[in-house]
């Protein structure tokens, strides 16, 4: 289990439905692709004693001008972002 990124923003699409924000700063070095692959179909959300395993239905994958890469993860519309604690921790499933 690695850590992808704790959570600094979670919220509602209309139809996409809850999109997770977040960084890692040890994720900056690895490409786009590399992070993808990293992420996979499926991650586990933890805050405190807390973990729930979510789907996957896509990731994007920015890059700011400092060259920090910003994480975004579509997990549909099983969980609303009002749900979703700010600051919990996003990890790999494998």
């Amino acid at each position: 289990m690695n850590k992808i990124m704790t959570v600094s923003l979670a919220f509602d699409h209309k139809e996409e439905g809850t999109i997770l924000v977040g960084i890692n700063p040890e994720l900056d070095s690895l490409s786009h692709p590399e992070i993808k692959s990293m992420i996979g179909d499926r991650i586990i959300l933890k805050h405190g004693d807390h973990e729930a395993i979510q789907e996957v239905q896509s990731i994007q994958i920015s890059t700011s001008m400092a060259n920090r890469k910003n994480i975004g993860i579509c997990i549909g519309k099983n969980i609303s972002a009002k749900d979703i604690h700010i600051g919990s921790n996003v990890y790999t499933l494998n």
